[in-house]
């Protein structure tokens, strides 16, 4: 008789599970857009730092390695070559005296020395990724600028390519390079240090599959 009482007593009843959902739901209400929120904020921070760490690595390199700066973002990972298809922004390869002063790695990223132009070397912020190919950007150019295909046309700054960025994630990595001024779409893409260059009257909620972070001036 003991053992049957004992046996009605396990489990929960349809009350208290009912109760206990209803906890858990009004829990997951309240904690969950929080998470969110907080992920949220960590996709432009996570870009910005991003791109000041590659732009801090090629200062950097050019410190050691001057007056050359590099072609690849791979150069500021593994030590540099004097074999083509390795070479410097300008388009020369690298000599004995340059690679004796790549002192390296300029950046925390592992980057394959075999690594080709276009192949993307890291996922930021909103999931926009960046390319190996550092990029000459010609700011006097129409809508913002543009890049160059070769050195030595007038290109005023080494870039990153940052690919795949909606209009907002493009707003908010903007918001924290460049800060409050620039108030307007066609401010926020055409000026300052990271831009969505190209269209002429471009809206806020537009995507910018290209956008640059102008990192350092071009010697």
């Amino acid at each position: 008789m003991l053992m049957a009482r004992n046996n009605k007593r396990r489990g929960f009843t349809l009350v208290e599970t009912v109760v206990t959902i209803g906890i858990v739901a009004a829990l997951a209400a309240v904690v969950y857009p929080s998470v969110v929120k907080q992920f949220d904020k960590a996709d432009p921070t996570r870009a910005a730092e991003d791109l000041n760490n590659i732009r801090t690595g090629i200062e950097a390199f050019s410190v050691n390695v001057r007056p050359e700066q590099p072609k690849d973002i791979e150069d500021l990972a593994t030590l540099i070559t004097n074999a083509a298809p390795d070479s410097s922004a300008t388009g020369g390869l690298y000599t004995a005296t340059d690679i004796a002063n790549w002192t390296g790695p300029y950046i925390a990223l592992s980057v394959a020395d075999t690594v080709s132009a276009t192949s993307i070397v890291l996922t930021t912020g909103f999931s926009g990724t960046i390319p190996n190919r550092l990029q000459l950007y010609d700011i006097d150019l129409a809508n913002g600028g543009d890049t160059l295909a070769t050195p030595g046309n007038g290109a005023e700054f080494i870039a990153v390519r940052v690919l795949g960025l909606s209009g907002a994630a493009f707003n908010a990595i903007n918001a924290l390079i460049d800060g409050p001024t620039e108030a307007t779409p066609l401010q926020q893409r055409h000026l300052g240090r990271f831009r969505c260059p190209r269209a002429a009257a471009p809206l806020a909620t537009d995507p910018c599959p290209d956008a640059y972070y102008l990192a350092v001036p071009k010697r």
